[in-house]
This record gives structure tokens, C-alpha cells and sequence, in this order.
């Protein structure tokens, strides 16, 4: 058990103490009374270890980083949202069943997974997402695709795409 002797009193309610016995025993430090409102100086809260924080959670804030106004309150609202393409109009949000409308009309169903360790359903939409960022004809290029409701699942390229797209 600690003990310490008071050095100190200040007229705002804090005290200089010195622990005499224990694991503490000749440090010297300044106690504030819980009214103070004390909060350590920034520096201090900079090195402070943030606390942490699910896979899920990061995951979850990364891919909200990459989405519009728009694309945010949809996922909020429907763990959904849509992304427009220069071949047409995906809407992610449903694993092994994104939505494609493309431009000269009709529907797909896709379904394109990235391979390798299981990821948070956040990450696997993030990169989905960078991958048709990056490389919007690749995407549909090794896209396994079927029509809706029930047609056969295809594998890819999505048809209107060829290698040169």
C-alpha cells in the first residue's frame, strides 16, 4: 500500500505530495481535486494510446472516407448505395448480387469477391470499390454475372465487355 506525506496546498485545492512507502515511494506529484476540470495539455493527450478499435469499426470508417454525401446517407439508411460508371450504374451493398444497370439499358446481377483472408464486409466494399475506381473494364472483365431474377450465373466478362474496354 502507497502512503505519502503533503508538501504542498494551493489556495484552488491542489496538493504537492511525496509517496513515503510503496510502489510510488519518492516520487513527487501534484494532486487536483475532481472539481478542478482538469484535462491533461495536449501533448500529453497526443500520446495518450488511442483506444481501440474493432476491424469492423476501422473498416466501417474507411470506406464511409471514400463515399459522397449521397453514398454515405444511403449506406446509413439501407447499408447500400449506388455507384455511377462511365458503362453504367452499380449499387453495392449485397455480397455475391451487385446491382449493374447499364447504360444501353437492361440489369445484371454480379458477382465479383476479392480473394485471400476474410475481411470485414466494410473492406470488402472498400475494395470493391478502388478496384472499379482503378480499373472500371477489369471489374467487368472478371465479374461472374447473371440476369434477374433467377437466370443462370455466368462467368465473366459481363456481356458488352471485351478485353479492350
Amino acid at each position: 500500500m502507497s502512503e505519502f506525506e503533503v508538501l504542498e496546498t494551493f489556495e484552488d485545492g491542489r496538493c504537492r505530495v511525496r509517496f513515503i512507502a510503496g510502489g510510488l515511494a519518492g516520487r513527487i506529484v501534484t494532486t487536483f481535486p475532481t472539481s478542478y476540470g482538469w484535462s491533461p495539455p495536449a501533448t500529453a493527450r497526443e500520446q495518450r494510446p488511442r483506444r481501440r478499435e474493432s476491424p469492423e469499426t476501422r473498416a466501417a470508417r474507411l470506406l464511409r472516407s471514400l463515399l459522397s454525401p449521397e453514398q454515405k446517407a444511403d449506406w446509413r439508411a439501407r447499408r447500400k448505395f449506388f455507384v455511377p460508371t462511365e458503362f453504367g450504374r452499380l449499387e453495392f451493398g449485397e455480397l455475391f448480387n451487385i446491382g449493374f444497370w447499364p447504360k444501353d439499358g437492361g440489369e445484371y446481377r454480379l458477382c465479383v469477391v476479392p480473394t485471400g483472408r476474410q475481411l470485414p464486409l466494410p473492406d470488402i466494399w472498400t475494395n470493391l470499390l478502388l478496384a472499379l475506381s482503378s480499373d472500371p473494364a477489369r471489374f467487368f472483365w472478371v465479374a461472374n454475372w447473371r440476369r434477374p431474377p433467377n437466370g443462370t450465373l455466368h462467368l465473366g466478362p459481363v456481356p458488352g465487355f471485351s478485353r479492350l474496354t
